[in-house]
């Protein structure tokens, strides 16, 4: 058996250098190893000899096995990246990462240009190579997710959920902004960041319950608000998907962005590096969203009359030859249990058809059932109809 206690003795005998040196010995061989690893297991799926029992051989999740295979599947059509690999000149996360990167055309250049990337870098350059979809950010959506229960024996209640996209980055964006602010008394020391979490989170439900109290007690609170802004950064470069905290975002969901967010210009020289940083300034005219919101007061969608967490919505998106003009704005709610904002065109499959400056104006229909004149309001083509 083994010895550790042995062994350390014997390595604390040897001088830092040597340890050193050793140490990058053993990780180059460790990578050489993965590498013949990789090969082997590529042999092995072309034969169909392997199943996710793999994993519970080598005591990893399903996942790690199934992102091995996709990984050992990319050796032949990419030796430059295997070769760098064995030489020992990428990790394992960087040749993951530098596999799903690289075609065979751009092989050579990744293993030279990974070496110098981290593999979070690595994964950042993969997600820029193509965009998600509306699709992808709806099945986003439909996994968000939370529970809890009580631990028993321990009146602790667990929590546990998921928020896709703009959801993750609002929540983290709010509950850090409120950490920051939450600072011990003069001469006290500062409590741990999970503490303070879990109390930023408790502000959140006395914001909340305030709000519900002056909802019944005050009359001004009858006055449609808009939703929440808290700073969201929302880059989008000259190539490959904009992106925030990290995340691709379709171009439809920028698109519905616009109207409620705050444009930051860059200008860039041709390699992408910034140069000037121009004035902020809303994509709409504050004047004109607090026209909206005073000519509509709740949600434009037929049959809902939430007031409070609205958001502007253009009916003809500008990217589709909308308008800022306040007869082409409707209030809408977005977030909470209804969030039509997301069930909007362009990044929705509904759309708001009339005129917002009548009480019962709009009416939502689906952009399957557009009649071909409807669709031309739009600049789409006439829907796609069963022949008879």
């Amino acid at each position: 058996m083994f010895d550790v206690k042995a062994h350390l003795d014997e390595l604390r005998c040897r001088p830092t250098e040597w340890l050193v040196a050793r140490r990058d010995e053993v990780v180059r061989e460790q990578r050489r190893l993965h590498v013949e690893e990789l090969a082997i297991t590529a042999v092995l799926d072309e034969r169909e000899a392997l199943d996710d029992s793999m994993a519970a051989r080598d005591g990893v999740s399903e996942r790690t096995a199934r992102r091995k295979r996709e990984t050992a599947r990319g050796l032949r059509e990419k030796p430059h990246l295997a070769a760098a690999a064995h030489d020992g000149l990428l990790s394992d996360e960087q040749l993951d990462e530098a596999m799903q990167l690289a075609d065979e055309s751009t092989d050579e250049e990744w293993a030279e240009r990974a070496q110098r990337m981290s593999p979070d870098d690595l994964a950042r350059q993969r997600r820029a190579q193509s965009k998600p979809t509306a699709d992808d950010a709806q099945c986003r959506r439909q996994a968000r997710s939370l529970r809890m229960w009580w631990k028993p024996g321990t009146g602790m209640l667990s929590v546990r959920g998921e928020l896709p996209d703009l959801d993750g980055a609002r929540f983290e964006a709010t509950i850090n902004k409120m950490i920051e602010q939450i600072r011990p008394p003069k001469g006290h020391p500062w409590d741990s960041y999970e503490h303070r979490g879990a109390d930023a989170l408790m502000q959140l439900l006395d914001t909340r319950g305030d709000a519900e109290s002056e909802s019944r007690d005050e009359p001004h609170s009858h006055q449609a608000t808009r939703a929440p802004q808290p700073l969201l950064v929302v880059q989008v470069p000259l190539h490959g998907p904009a992106e925030v905290a990290g995340v691709p975002l379709p171009d439809t969901m920028v698109e519905q962005l616009r109207a409620n967010s705050v444009i930051e210009p860059l200008l860039v020289d041709d390699d992408g590096e910034p140069l000037v940083v121009g004035r902020r300034g809303r994509a709409l005219s504050p004047k004109i969203a607090r026209a909206v919101l005073l000519r509509d007061g709740h949600c434009r969608v037929p049959g809902c009359e939430r007031r409070h967490g609205l958001q502007i919505h253009h009916l003809v998106p500008v990217s589709w030859g909308g308008t800022d003009d306040i007869a082409n704005l409707a209030a809408v709610c977005a977030g909470g249990v209804s969030d039509h904002h997301a069930t909007l065109v362009p990044h929705g499959p509904w759309v708001l058809l009339g005129n917002p400056n009548q009480p019962d104006g709009l009416q939502r229909v689906c952009l399957d059932d557009l009649t071909d004149a409807q669709a031309a309001q739009f600049g789409l083509p006439p829907p796609d109809r069963p022949t008879s």
